[in-house]
């Protein structure tokens, strides 16, 4: 009996494996991309992004944390768009403009960058760290979550 189950079993597992389809990688990694992309080549200090603010440089902050996020604590003229609408709303900023993007580490501000510039952003940079970092190293008062 026993036999008999092994012996269905297996022909129910070969005839599956014979009828699999193809199935594709996954995307490419940063490193195997068309665009190379050292995360380090497109990130902004703290300390950096401070001076800036400090000097009254022309730049766009861009948030692209969730509203909710947002709500809790922000940076000071923060234009916001959460990552997963920036696709559809790149044309609500300039080509021209720098851009810092910051999020609340600092992985989804980059993922924005990587999209930013392969859209021709040459100008876009990813604050390192994120609103978390900013709030350790630059003003305390920030609300951190």
């Amino acid at each position: 009996m026993l036999r008999l189950v092994k012996k269905v079993f297996q022909d129910l597992l070969d005839g599956h494996q014979s009828q699999r389809t193809y199935i594709p990688k996954s995307a490419p990694s940063a490193e195997e991309a068309i665009l190379p992309f050292d995360p380090a080549d497109y990130s902004i200090d703290p300390e950096v992004l401070k001076q800036m603010i400090d000097n009254r440089e022309d730049f766009v902050l861009l948030d692209v944390r969730e509203i909710w996020e947002n709500k809790i604590v922000q940076l000071p003229e923060t234009v916001l768009i959460p990552l997963k609408e920036l696709p559809k709303r790149v044309n609500e900023l300039s080509l021209q403009q720098e851009i810092v993007v910051y999020c609340h580490h600092g992985v989804r501000s980059l993922d924005a960058v990587y999209l930013l510039r392969q859209l021709g952003f040459k100008k876009s940079t990813s604050l390192i760290g994120g609103i978390d970092q900013w709030s350790r190293e630059i003003d305390p008062t920030i609300t951190r979550y």
